[in-house]
């Protein structure tokens, strides 16, 4: 309890024995909203929709695509690396390695798809270096570096697949983001094998540590949050 939502969650208990009975309503409700938004049962109730929306495809089915389209997650710009600066967030590497391993499989195209958001470097660039680096052959990779959001991902990734005549592609992305990533890549491609990778669900029971506040949590449920709102906004306005 004593962690960033623990502190949010006693303190207006404490001080429920100090204000008028209107007030102590009010501090109550909160610490409980504060409190359900930070226990796993809550995450998890809110995330394994999206997470398992998609089950992972099998060996034949990766077989029978023409590339493998990686979705950017992120970058940390400065971070030191054994060839340089720039490395990529824990998002952008479990998506990375999750082509690597399907590269492994089969090997296809990647399409690493993420450009520059405000000053940060560009992430396609960091993910080819990365992959270069694990033996993918140059010519198998091809980086889209314009995009800034999902929507655009998938509009700069059509451009580059009609390019080099790729019809079927498995596309990559973390579990949280794949429903959304979806249906907006729906609207460009008619054949889309989903690969989630990247789960931040357990499914595996809870015991008394699963119903102590975690800020981990709360921050899960906030990109669920913004997933949620993404997915309805886009189905009502595509």
């Amino acid at each position: 309890m004593i962690n960033l939502p623990g502190i949010f969650i006693i303190i207006p208990l404490l001080l429920i024995f100090f204000v008028k009975k209107r007030q102590k309503v009010f501090l109550l409700s909160f610490s409980l909203f504060m409190y359900v938004l930070s226990i796993s049962p809550t995450k998890e109730f809110l995330l394994i929709p999206l997470e398992y929306a998609y089950k992972i495809p099998s060996i034949n089915e990766v077989k029978l695509c023409d590339a493998y389209v990686v979705l950017g997650g992120g970058v940390n710009d400065n971070a030191p690396h054994i060839d340089g600066k720039g490395s990529l967030s824990n998002d952008a590497l479990a998506r990375v390695v999750g082509a690597y391993r399907l590269y492994l499989i089969s090997q296809k195209p990647i399409i690493l798809s993420g450009g520059k958001i405000f000053n940060r470097e560009v992430e396609a660039e960091i993910a080819k270096k990365f992959l270069l680096s694990l033996g993918v052959k140059e010519n198998h990779l091809l980086i889209e570096t314009k995009s800034k959001d999902t929507y655009e991902n998938a509009q700069y990734t059509k451009e580059i697949c009609e390019q080099h005549n790729i019809k079927r592609i498995l596309l990559v992305t973390s579990a949280l983001h794949m429903k959304r990533s979806v249906i907006l890549f729906h609207k460009f491609f008619h054949d889309i094998t989903p690969y989630s990778t990247g789960y931040k669900t357990l499914r595996i029971g809870y015991d008394i540590l699963s119903f102590l506040p975690d800020a981990g949590n709360m921050s899960d449920i906030s990109l669920a949050a913004k997933e949620y709102l993404g997915i309805l906004f886009y189905k009502i306005t595509l």
